[in-house]
């Protein structure tokens, strides 16, 4: 019964260490969408379906994320909105 130990010390080694690995590969989240480089006078933001819940700087539709999916402009001054077209 001695020699058991030192096998369910290393398995137990081994199966934490998959846990870490795993942990890591699916661990990965969408990172925030770099800041804009356009200067905006009027207040506005964006919003895309693949970033639920998060309002996105910007007044520009050149301001959305690369990877957007649905996006839309929202000007606050005059509560327009516009539907951005994809970005290449």
């Amino acid at each position: 019964m001695a020699s058991m130990k030192p096998l369910l010390t290393l398995t137990c080694i081994f199966l934490l260490s998959g846990l870490v690995v795993l942990g890591e590969i699916g661990g990965t989240t969408l990172a925030a969408p770099e800041p804009c480089p356009v200067v905006c006078i009027q207040g506005g933001y964006i919003t895309c379906d693949n970033y639920p819940y998060q309002e996105l700087d910007g007044c520009d539709c050149e301001c959305a994320p690369k990877d957007g999916i649905n996006c839309v402009l929202h000007h606050l001054a005059t509560g327009d909105t516009f539907n951005c077209p994809p970005q290449a």
